[in-house]
């Protein structure tokens, strides 16, 4: 919430910086009354100063933290169409850095992403997922050509690709190394565990958790797979 709170408070319009500069100091007030029990003497020296802002005392108003109500849930308050929403901002912005990552862009690099179908969600989203995964733009894909060998991630239900000029040989290069890395490391897993001796003798949570690093590298073969199918040959 705080990185959502830095893109509302540099391009939200009055009401919404005073908004969120509430939601905050709130936040954090009741934040201070959670801990207090844990961490007494800053939590009082700080909530002394926001306690002003927040509304629970006077300035001129002497009291402590510590006779303050322990916070307690509301579930009156929970709402889950805002849950939902968050949550695929959030996966839309952990499947933009994960493109950034296969595609080893610095995070000094800001490039567009091109967003399929573009509707209001996207375009609401748009401020957030620039700041939060270094874009310099979110365009829908109709503004430019979206075929072409850069990787493509679904998040239903939208697929979401950077636009980012690919040198096709030096990707073909990079995409096999990563293969060939891959497929070794298959072997070897796929070797320990038809070994006997390792299944029956490590402990059982060494064994499942090399399965799970088998299983890993066989997800990622396959998308890399795809990646270097997609590539031109020319």
């Amino acid at each position: 919430y705080l990185e959502l709170a830095k893109v509302q408070l540099a391009v939200g319009d009055d009401a919404r910086q005073r908004a969120t500069r509430r939601t905050l100091v709130r936040v954090l007030e009741a934040l201070l009354r959670l801990a207090h029990p844990l961490l007494p003497f800053i939590t009082e020296e700080l909530w002394q100063q926001v306690a002003v802002l927040a509304g629970k005392r006077g300035a001129d108003e002497t009291t402590s933290i510590m006779v303050q109500p322990f916070p307690r849930s509301q579930a009156g308050h929970i709402d889950d169409a805002a849950d939902a929403q968050v949550r695929m901002l959030k996966q839309l912005i952990d499947a933009t850095r994960n493109l950034r990552g296969e595609m080893n862009l610095p995070p000094s690099r800001k490039v567009p992403l091109m967003a399929t179908p573009y509707d209001d969600r996207i375009d609401a989203f748009a401020p957030y997922l620039a700041a939060l995964a270094r874009l310099e733009s979110v365009r829908p894909t109709a503004a430019a050509a979206a075929a072409g060998p850069a990787p493509v991630a679904v998040v239903e239900p939208y697929q979401i690709m950077l636009q980012v000029e690919i040198d096709v040989a030096q990707e073909r290069e990079r995409l096999g190394k990563e293969i060939a890395r891959l497929e070794a490391e298959i072997a070897k897993a796929g070797a320990r565990l038809s070994t006997p001796s390792f299944v029956e003798r490590a402990p059982a949570h060494i064994v499942e958790q090399e399965r799970g690093r088998l299983a890993d590298f066989q997800a990622t073969l396959e998308k890399v797979r795809e990646q270097f199918a997609s590539l031109p040959e020319h």
